[in-house]
């Protein structure tokens, strides 16, 4: 049951964890919290604080969720724009020739650099995570050498790297997700981007959609989900994957690098390049 938003009735709680900790939890939140914010607390990234905004104070069932052991502080909070509060503390972020900051911050200055509008929100995906930022740097490296023409982001979050290769590559993009949130919120950062002329998004289960099917094979698949979706997903994913295609995966952590290009070994596709911030992996694969 979904609860509306009444400013006056505000709840928040916070918790200090590893960040893989964070995220898995982030994850349990996502249907219930009206924003989320994660910030790193110590300088070696070793813990990070999270702090989950309610509509209302959250049932009992919903904390109970989090492990026992886990310190946490829920408490009501005053009257602000909470979701704006959250996106000032996410810092802008440039990778290769990605700019990508929150409408709070001014765009880069550079006619050169391929700058993006993306507001901490809904949908997962602002280019602050090291998943989102190891895939921008896969594309910008892969804009250098390849010329895509047909691309899809799977999983597609807030839209962020579906609009990236919309920049890069100047061709219409197809970005589906499971989550409504996340493909309207797709959709919104299109426009806000304008690229919405360039950016289709689209409700979909995996590759379980006629419109997916029918636009493969694509030469350029991008997929910043999960490990063991990933893994889930290697078959369907191969068989739309173009025969010269360039396969992006990410939302691995370094301990799960070899399930997942296991499950891909299988389908013939290899490992070109490996990009590694903090835990987390980004792959690039072909067949």
């Amino acid at each position: 049951m979904s609860i509306q938003p009444d400013a006056t009735n505000l709840w928040q709680l916070s918790l200090t964890l590893p960040l893989p900790d964070a995220m898995e939890i982030e994850t349990l939140f996502e249907d219930h919290a009206q924003a989320t914010s994660l910030t790193e607390t110590v300088s070696d990234g070793s813990l990070w604080r999270l702090e989950v905004i309610f509509a209302g104070k959250p049932d009992g069932w919903i904390v109970d969720q989090l492990p026992k052991d886990q310190e946490r502080n829920l408490c009501k909070l005053e009257q602000k724009d909470w979701v704006s509060e959250s996106q000032k503390q996410l810092p802008p972020v440039t990778a290769g020739r990605f700019h990508i900051h929150g409408s709070h911050d001014p765009k880069h200055s550079s006619a050169s650099i391929h700058d993006l509008t993306i507001d901490a929100g809904r949908a997962f995906g602002t280019g602050l995570h090291e998943t989102t930022y190891g895939c921008l740097s896969a594309l910008h490296d892969l804009r250098k050498s390849h010329n895509f023409l047909n691309i899809l982001d799977l999983g597609c979050g807030s839209g962020v790297l579906a609009l990236a290769a919309a920049q890069a590559w100047g061709r219409p993009v197809l970005a589906s997700d499971i989550d409504p949130d996340a493909v309207a919120v797709t959709r919104e950062n299109a426009k806000k981007n304008s690229l919405h002329p360039m950016v289709h998004a689209v409700l979909a289960t995996g590759l379980n959609d006629r419109l997916l099917q029918r636009k493969a094979p694509y030469d350029l698949l991008i997929a910043n989900i999960l490990a063991w979706p990933l893994v889930q997903l290697a078959p369907a994913i191969s068989n739309v994957l173009a025969e010269d295609g360039i396969l992006v995966l990410s939302g691995l952590l370094g301990k799960q690098e070899n399930m997942v290009r296991a499950a891909y070994r299988l389908h013939g596709l290899s490992l070109k390049r490996r990009y590694i911030f903090k835990e987390w992996h980004t792959l690039v694969l072909s067949k």
